[in-house]
């Protein structure tokens, strides 16, 4: 086997391994015998029922006394964050719900963002109230330790649902490449047909130039044959006098 065969059969191996792997399709399979798609919608679902549960419980709950717009008072600076995050939650998880109903991955960005952000802030606090729950944060141990199984149950659950969101996002993006590949849009000016490197048509062929360009020319003759034409002429062309010209009209003067 000589080095060009040798070269060949590494790129045919290499070409089908990556056809292949592009024909797989993505797995779109989640907990409980749920899809993907299925498991994104009912976290959006969840997430609105949970923010509305909690903010309707801030709102008319009698064991949180810090004033503000539940006693009628002027609105403080702790129901502005509260609203401000139930604001943002209840936007995010909407977009989440649009996105993976139309399947639009760009729609399930803020959601990730959010809650990547919610997932940090938690570690912190988890952090903080493993070092400093009952020094200076004044806890006893029931408070320290329920503290921190709800913080650690609200990040693991979190981390769950941002792994199967972002999962559905990666393979919607997957599955709208495989698409565009296999199906290219008549947007981007390629016919499906046509080869991917064809250059344009000259201006020729598009004005039907072909059918209009004038008949051939004759090449000019040589020197030695222009010699002899001009010489092969009859003598009396060659020594004609002067041309008179045409008389005047008012005289006989040539």
């Amino acid at each position: 086997m000589s080095a060009g065969e040798l070269v060949a059969l590494i790129q045919g191996l290499f070409y089908s391994h990556n056809s292949g792997r592009m024909e797989v399709s993505p797995d779109n399979s989640c907990c409980f015998c749920l899809t993907l798609r299925s498991g994104t919608l009912a976290i959006g679902v969840g997430y609105c029922i949970l923010y509305i549960s909690m903010f309707t419980w801030y709102l008319t709950s009698s064991s949180i006394d810090t004033g503000g717009v539940r006693e009628g008072f002027a609105v403080t600076s702790l129901d502005m964050s509260v609203f401000s995050i139930f604001s943002v939650q209840i936007l995010v998880n909407i977009l989440l719900l649009v996105g993976t109903m139309r399947r639009m991955p760009c729609h399930t960005l803020p959601w990730l963002c959010a809650n990547a952000v919610s997932l940090m802030i938690a570690m912190v606090c988890i952090v903080v109230t493993i070092l400093f729950g009952t020094t200076k944060l004044s806890l006893n141990y029931s408070e320290y330790v329920t503290s921190l199984t709800v913080l650690g149950m609200f990040t693991a659950i979190n981390l769950f649902c941002w792994i199967v969101v972002f999962t559905f996002r990666k393979n919607m993006v997957m599955e709208s490449q495989m698409v565009r590949t296999d199906d290219p849009s008549p947007v981007s000016g390629h016919h499906p047909s046509a080869p991917p490197n064809v250059p344009p048509p000259s201006y020729y062929e598009v004005e039907c130039y072909k059918e209009c360009k004038p008949p051939p020319e004759d090449a000019p003759p040589e020197y030695e044959e222009a010699v002899s034409m001009l010489s092969s002429q009859p003598k009396e062309d060659k020594h004609k006098g002067p041309v008179l010209r045409k008389k005047s009209l008012t005289n006989n003067a040539v």
